[in-house]
């Protein structure tokens, strides 16, 4: 498939070029410029996004679910309803997010969510993130508290073997007996670890770097409030730059100008966005159901009876859209933060989130309402929405 798109103005994610073409060839950009300096090949297919951004492919690393489907779910083709709905929302790149449950369900979750993405290797369904099972009940969130495991290599392993080596990042608690041991064996295997629904000491924060935390989860969610004689996760993961940050830019869960002042300390460079979305995301108000407990939305809020927000019901759009209206950002920061910081974190980068001849084509177009007008992976188009 060769066809290019042409008028729109394109967001690399570090510059914009006005009145931009690009060609889209074979699953790879094979042109990108000005129009005045492009020669649009013969047999080309040519689209006109005349008043339309064109970015990056977003990447979502934690998301559990949206549409009215989960990965969790215990059949296979939830996983294919809930990657269309976010290939609708410009999620060209994600991460399958698994929480704890009782040991054999988790380890069935892990082998299902597995065995969609090995045998559909053009979905957009990249990996898995294990946000648990090793968390702190202290600081729970919305998890199952009696499904929550102690930390053991042994049964790591377990969990590794029934991914196929897909656990690209693990939520964990550092602090946790028997954590670091954890640790040192997933760090030792690829795996990004994640510091979340975490109790864990500033001191506790400096020795889970050194066995291989770079990544703290859902900024101020799941963790303690920063306190000046006792800092712990919020001011290790504002403090040291071996910390990159998932942010939850939908308002609720981070107040605006908190997100503006993350902006401010960490830089472009150190937030990534994500969704944490549930399977109530973009569905209409009532009662769901997130690790066996019941969930309320309402005006777009999930949370459990007792008030906790849980996972939300944001996609990478709204986000963007967040951070530049709300927070101040730039927009090539904002795509930034939501396409190529994501593919730094999964090693990626080569190939996916910017825009560059001999990147893979995995692009979105957007109105100046950042309305997701089309979605393209891999040089195909998965979602164009209707005029009607």
């Amino acid at each position: 498939m060769k066809f290019a798109l042409i008028g729109g103005k394109i967001i690399t994610p570090f510059r914009i070029v006005k009145n931009g073409t690009i060609v889209l060839e074979d699953g790879l950009i094979t042109e990108l410029g000005k129009a005045s300096d492009i020669r649009i090949p013969d047999e080309c297919e040519v689209i006109d996004v005349s008043g339309s951004m064109v970015t990056p492919g977003f990447v979502d690393l934690l998301v559990h679910g949206g549409g009215g489907y989960g990965f969790a779910d215990s059949n296979i083709d939830s996983i294919k309803m809930a990657s269309d709905y976010f290939l609708r929302h410009g999620s060209t790149t994600l991460l399958a997010s698994l929480y704890a449950k009782p040991k054999q369900q988790l380890l069935d979750d892990l082998e299902r969510v597995a065995n969609f993405i090995l045998q559909n290797p053009d979905s957009n369904v990249f990996g898995i993130h294990m946000e648990g099972p090793y968390l702190n009940p202290e600081l729970k969130g919305a998890m199952n508290e009696s499904y929550l495991w102690k930390p053991s290599v042994e049964s790591w392993n377990e969990m590794w073997e029934a991914s196929k080596g897909l656990i690209k990042i693990m939520t964990i608690a550092p602090e946790l007996d028997g954590a670091s041991q954890v640790m040192r064996a997933a760090a030792l295997k690829g795996v990004v670890l994640s510091i979340g629904h975490s109790t864990a000491s500033y001191e506790q924060i400096e020795v889970a770097i050194d066995n291989g935390a770079a990544h703290v989860t859902h900024m101020f969610n799941a963790m303690k409030q920063l306190h000046h004689r006792n800092p712990g996760v919020v001011l290790g993961a504002m403090l040291r730059n071996e910390l990159k940050i998932e942010l939850i830019a939908d308002t609720l869960h981070v107040h605006p100008a908190v997100m503006e002042l993350l902006l401010k300390l960490k830089g472009s460079n150190g937030i990534i966005l994500i969704t944490d979305s549930i399977r109530a995301g973009g569905m209409h108000e009532g009662e769901y159901e997130f690790a066996d407990q019941k969930i309320y939305m309402k005006n777009k809020k999930a949370f459990l009876p007792d008030g906790t927000l849980a996972g939300s019901t944001l996609t990478l759009n709204s986000a963007i859209k967040n951070m530049i209206k709300k927070a101040n950002a730039k927009v090539t920061e904002a795509i930034r933060m939501a396409s190529l910081n994501g593919a730094k974190v999964l090693n990626i980068e080569n190939r996916k989130g910017i825009l560059a001849v001999g990147k893979q084509a995995d692009v979105v177009v957007l109105n100046d309402d950042f309305e997701v007008e089309m979605t393209i992976l891999k040089g195909e188009i998965k979602y164009q929405k209707s005029n009607n």
